[in-house]
């Protein structure tokens, strides 16, 4: 071997070293050891933030399926609300003879106002319930007062015109005559 070989030989295992120190293969079970520290953070960082979003994303389902439920129960309001006037037509109607009993044409009025009204009960809508009632200004809507306000509580004396609810919400107030309560009046005295 000449001293050129030697030389060049030398070279070879100087570089091999260098590029072992490079490459990790001078203490190769550290470098492993941290490299697989660093996979495991990074699969639980990704199965967290995989969490997270399967969270969001059964969040953002239910809030849409709440948004579609409420747009669907609250689609007819506006055909509801145009039929109101019909519904007191059928009452004004039917209150105009109290001898209904006896004609024939009243009775097939009073089953096909029945037939509406359970149709529409099917679909949400329930009328206020006011006479004889306490006052309750979230339900009806006063256009007189009969005797003293005093300090007594009011209640509904006459309903005018009926109100109606859709889907447990106020569609339209009932519109009542209100005064004291008598029965609560005479216990007082």
């Amino acid at each position: 071997m000449t001293e050129r070989d030697e030389t060049m030989e030398e070279s070879v295992l100087e570089m091999d070293q260098e590029q072992g120190e490079v490459d990790g293969q001078e203490e190769p079970g550290i470098d492993y050891v941290e490299a697989l520290e660093q996979l495991e953070r990074d699969k639980a960082q990704l199965a967290q933030q995989l969490l997270r979003l399967k969270a969001d994303f059964d969040n953002f389902r239910r809030r849409t399926q709440a948004q579609m439920e409420d747009i669907t129960r609250d689609a007819s309001k506006q055909l509801l609300e145009d039929l109101l006037p019909v519904l007191d037509n059928f009452e004004r109607a039917l209150a105009s003879d109290s001898d209904a009993q006896s004609n024939p044409f009243l009775q097939g009025m009073e089953m096909v106002y029945q037939g509406l009204m359970t149709t529409l009960a099917s679909h949400g809508l329930q009328p206020i319930l006011a006479k004889g009632q306490p006052f309750d200004p979230g339900l009806h809507e006063a256009v007189a007062m009969a005797g003293d306000q005093g300090d007594t509580d009011l209640i509904v004396l006459e309903e005018i015109q009926t109100g109606y609810l859709l889907n447990e919400r106020v569609l339209r107030h009932t519109r009542v005559l209100v005064g004291p309560n008598k029965e609560e009046d005479e216990c007082q005295k």
